[in-house]
């Protein structure tokens, strides 16, 4: 394959792993861009899902996964095609 295929899949594989972390692993991608934990208010009473950043964080997030596998993987069926 060419190195182009390579470097695109690359970027999708980047993509797809930036965006697991958005979606699915919230805390560690808060602390990541410096944003604070929810109060403790909030996550006692049940209500973490009311933060709008919670929100933000899994539509782009698989939106970017989806994206990164679409990307890679059309480029590289293609190319083998």
């Amino acid at each position: 394959m060419p190195g182009y295929v390579w470097v695109v899949d690359v970027f999708g594989l980047l993509l797809v792993l930036l965006g697991f972390n958005m979606a699915f692993r919230q805390a560690s991608f808060r602390r990541a861009i410096g944003r604070p934990k929810p109060p403790a208010s909030r996550s006692r009473a049940g209500n973490d899902d009311e933060d709008p950043l919670t929100y933000i964080l899994r539509i782009s997030g698989v939106m970017m996964m989806v994206f990164g596998i679409a990307i890679g993987g059309m480029l590289t069926l293609f190319h083998l095609a």
